[in-house]
């Protein structure tokens, strides 16, 4: 689930943009994740917005925050 987000607009988008969206895991704990974004517009290559989301592994019959499976790190670990 979404634990926090941060969204910074730095260029507007209209509808019929074709834009590039970046991501990229910037910090892994040990039931969290945050994820960095870009958002591009194709057409001139200048960005549009950027941030992040921190998501929380969450066991859904629980509801409680859940460590974050070995397997789950070792795919997403560079």
């Amino acid at each position: 689930m979404v634990k926090s987000c941060f969204i910074e607009f730095k260029r507007s988008l209209v509808l019929g943009d074709t834009i590039t969206v970046r991501t990229g895991i910037e910090e892994m704990g040990v039931s969290s994740v945050k994820v960095r974004f870009e958002i591009i517009k194709k057409d001139s290559g200048k960005l549009a917005s950027d941030g992040y989301f921190e998501y929380t592994m969450v066991n859904l019959k629980t509801g409680r925050a859940e460590k974050i499976p070995q397997s789950v790190i070792d795919k997403y670990s560079v």
